[in-house]
């Protein structure tokens, strides 16, 4: 008996979200071993400190001592880091996996799968330092509202018997709105306030995303729709809805 589309979706979905979130749950453990052990974990030194929850709160430190300069080096040029090349290598490959994945999905289902696969495997740590440059309590608390947001948007969207394809125009244009957004606050400069705002306003626009997609999946399964090609351009939508979801959440904590 052939799986249907919903199932497909779901696989890809399930597998490449766990490799991300638990990824980062095991870069996170790994980190407070080195922690606890007194050595640096990719790179990185930390120092601990209690919250107020009284959770331990890992802080990252430059471990470099301050007269570490190269004669070959300038007098204001810093030398490299471990955790900033090893870091740098890591983005990199996120960076060309991820466009890769979007415009080469359509191609070819395993040059696609294989790029996803790959865009996971590098964002788990690259996450993992996110929420490590915060409060990594806290992070982890994001990715389980994270998860109950992505069901309920499920529910929500596959069977309050509403077409939501109407929300189509209006999600173009706030997502344009929220990238203008994200390059005024590289060039200008935000407050707190108004970036917490914005995230939540991130959050928000994302939920409805993931609601208008899993829409989508439903009215292409229920017209018969049941390839993998189509189950994986899903999966990349609903993927990238959570990724920007959970983003958006750990931003507006991050600056509460």
């Amino acid at each position: 008996m052939e799986s249907s589309l919903y199932f497909k979706t779901a696989l890809i979905v399930s597998i490449q979200i766990g490799i991300i979130f638990i990824g980062c749950y095991f870069f996170i453990k790994k980190a407070r071993d080195a922690y606890s052990h007194n050595r640096p974990f990719f790179g990185i030194h930390f120092r601990g400190e209690e919250n107020s929850r009284g959770e331990l709160d890992l802080i990252p430190i430059d471990p470099r001592p301050i007269a570490s300069k190269s004669p070959l080096v300038e007098e204001n040029e810093e030398l490299p880091t471990p955790q900033s090349s090893l870091m740098s290598k890591c983005m990199w490959v996120w960076f060309f996996s991820l466009f890769g994945m979007v415009f080469l999905a359509s191609k070819s289902v395993v040059i696609g799968l294989s790029l996803m696969t790959l865009t996971s495997v590098t964002f788990a740590p690259l996450l993992g330092v996110i929420m490590l440059e915060m409060d990594e309590n806290d992070g982890l608390r994001a990715i389980l509202l994270t998860l109950f947001i992505t069901i309920a948007a499920a529910l929500v969207g596959m069977y309050s018997g509403i077409d939501f394809s109407f929300m189509r125009t209006f999600l173009f244009y706030s997502l344009c709105a929220l990238i203008l957004i994200g390059l005024v606050r590289i060039f200008v400069g935000m407050s707190s306030a108004m970036i917490r705002i914005k995230a939540i306003a991130g959050a928000i626009l994302f939920s409805l995303f993931l609601v208008y997609d899993f829409n989508r999946l439903k009215n292409l399964n229920d017209i018969g729709v049941n390839d993998w090609s189509t189950a994986l351009n899903m999966a990349i939508s609903i993927y990238l809805d959570i990724l920007n979801l959970l983003l958006e959440i750990l931003d507006a904590m991050g600056n509460s």
